[in-house]
C-alpha cells in the first residue's frame, strides 16, 4: 500500500513548530536580560571586598536554586541533546513535561548567570520535550511522536541561531541518521513554522555581523591544512577534557547539590577578576573582525573558556557546549591568523576569515556533524558563501585528525555515560 501525506499531521507539525518557536525564542531573549543584571552585579562586586563577598554569596545561592531543578529532574543536566537522542533510540526514558519545566527554569539561571554555557543544547531539549508533550496531547502514535520530537528539537537550532537550514541538517545528522521523504515533509514544516515565529519575535538578523569580505585568496589556501590540524587537536582536547571532567565530578564524595554550587562559586571568583569571561564566549567571536587583542590574550581567553566550561558543564547543571565550542574555535582561528599576520604571511583582513573557518571546523570535529557545522557558520554570518570551499577543506582536515586519534563524537560519548549510569 502506497503511503500518503497526512495533512492532519502536517497541520500538527506547523502548530508544534509555532509553539516551539515561541517558547524557545522567549528562552533566548530572556537569557541576555538576566545576564545584564549579572553584569551590573559584577560591577557592584568589584567595588570593595564586602561587595565581593556578597556577590559570591549570591552566586552560591543561585547554584543552590539550580540544584533544586536538577534534583527534581536529573535528565536536564548538560546540553540535553544526548537525552533527546537517548529517548529517540529507546535508550533513555524520562518525563517530557518535567524536563521541559525544569530545563527552562534551571537553564535560565545557569546560562543567564554568565557561566560558560551555551543556550543552544538546552533549546534543543526544550523543543524536543515540548514536541513530545504536544504530540501526546494530539494522541499521535509512537512513530509520529518520534518524528515530532526530532522536528521540534531541530527548532531549537533554528530559534537559537536563526538558522533553519542548519536545523534541517542537524535533524538529519545528529538525530535521525536516516529519513523518509514523508518525515522530511513534516520536519521541514515544523522548522519553517518555528523559523517564521522566531523571525517575528526576535528578528531575522544573523547572529554574527561580518562586514569584511570572507573571500580567501587561493595563495593562502595552503595554510588551511595547518589550521585544520590545529583545530583537530583542539577538538581532541575539548572532548577528552569533558569526559575526564565528568569522571572527576562523579568521584567527588559530595551530593548533586554541592556539585551544582561548585561552578557558580568558581565562576564568581573569576568574574570578579575579569568581567570579560562572562557568558558563553560569544563576545570573543567578534574580536578578529574589530579591535583585536594580542596573541597572549587570545591564548588566555581560549584556556579560560575551556576551564570554566569544564567546571560548569561537567557538574551536571543545565547548559550547552554549542556556543562555547564555537567561541573557542573562533579564538583558535584568531590565534592562527594573528600569528601568520605577525610573520607577514597574510594581511589583517584574513584573520577574521581564519576565525570563521575554525569555528565551523571545531564544531565538525567535536560533534562529528560536518554538514551542520558548515551550514551553521554560513547562516550565522548572513549567508556568506564566498568562503564555503575553504570551510569544507578545514572541516575535512580537522574531522580527519579527530577520527585518526579515535576521538569519539561528544554527544555519543555523553549518551553512553548516561546509559551506563542508568543501568
Amino acid at each position: 500500500m502506497i503511503k500518503k501525506i497526512s495533512y492532519k499531521l502536517l497541520l500538527i507539525s506547523i502548530i508544534i513548530g509555532a509553539c516551539s518557536g515561541i517558547v524557545i525564542s522567549l528562552f533566548r531573549i530572556t537569557i541576555p536580560k538576566i545576564m545584564f543584571l549579572i553584569s551590573n552585579l559584577i560591577n557592584f562586586g568589584q567595588e570593595n571586598i564586602i561587595n565581593s563577598i556578597i556577590f559570591v554569596l549570591i552566586f552560591i545561592f543561585l547554584g543552590f536554586f539550580v540544584s533544586i531543578s536538577v534534583n527534581k529532574e536529573p535528565m536536564i543536566g548538560g546540553s540535553g541533546i544526548p537525552q533527546i537522542a537517548g529517548k529517540l533510540h529507546n535508550k533513555l526514558d524520562y518525563s517530557a513535561l518535567s524536563c521541559l519545566i525544569n530545563k527552562i527554569i534551571g537553564g535560565l539561571v545557569s546560562i543567564g548567570s554568565g557561566l560558560t554555557l551555551g543556550r543552544e543544547g538546552p533549546s534543543v531539549q526544550i523543543g524536543g520535550c515540548l514536541g513530545e508533550v504536544l504530540a501526546k496531547k494530539f494522541k499521535l502514535d509512537r512513530e509520529d511522536t518520534k518524528t515530532m520530537i526530532i522536528a521540534s528539537s531541530a527548532c531549537g537550532i533554528t530559534s537559537a541561531f536563526t538558522a533553519p537550514i542548519s536545523a534541517m541538517a542537524f535533524a538529519l545528522e545528529e538525530l535521525m541518521k536516516k529519513i523518509s521523504r514523508y518525515n522530511f515533509i513534516y520536519i521541514t514544516s515544523t522548522i519553517i513554522s518555528s523559523s517564521i515565529v522566531t523571525s517575528l519575535v526576535i528578528g531575522n538578523d544573523p547572529v554574527i555581523k561580518v562586514k569584511n569580505s570572507l573571500n580567501l585568496s587561493l595563495k593562502f589556501w595552503i595554510f588551511l591544512i595547518f589550521l585544520g590540524i590545529l583545530v583537530g587537536f583542539s577538538s581532541i582536547l575539548f572532548n577528552k577534557g569533558i569526559l575526564y571532567g565528568k569522571k572527576l565530578y562523579k568521584k567527588l564524595p559530595v551530593t548533586q547539590t554541592i556539585r551544582s554550587v561548585i561552578p557558580f562559586f568558581i565562576t564568581s571568583l573569576f568574574l570578579l577578576f575579569d568581567k570579560r569571561l562572562l557568558g558563553s564566549g560569544e563576545n570573543f567571536i567578534s574580536l578578529a573582525g574589530g579591535e583585536n587583542v594580542g596573541i597572549s590574550v587570545i591564548i588566555y581567553f581560549y584556556f579560560m573558556k575551556l576551564f570554566l566550561l569544564l567546571i560548569a558543564f561537567c557538574s551536571g547543571i543545565p547548559g550547552g557546549i554549542f556556543f562555547p565550542l564555537l567561541a573557542m574555535g573562533s579564538l583558535l582561528g584568531n590565534f592562527f591568523g594573528s600569528v601568520l599576520f605577525d610573520l607577514n604571511l597574510v594581511g589583517e583582513s584574513e584573520i577574521i576569515i581564519f576565525s570563521m573557518l575554525a569555528m565551523a571546523a571545531h564544531f565538525s570535529s567535536i560533534v562529528r556533524a560536518p554538514l551542520t557545522g558548515m551550514l551553521l557558520i554560513v547562516e550565522m554570518t548572513g549567508g556568506r558563501i564566498d568562503f564555503f570551499l575553504p570551510i569544507i577543506i578545514v572541516s575535512f582536515i580537522s574531522y580527519l585528525v579527530a577520527e585518526n586519534f579515535h576521538n569519539e563524537p561528544i554527544y555519543e560519548s555523553l549518551l553512553d555515560i548516561m546509559v551506563k549510569n542508568k543501568s
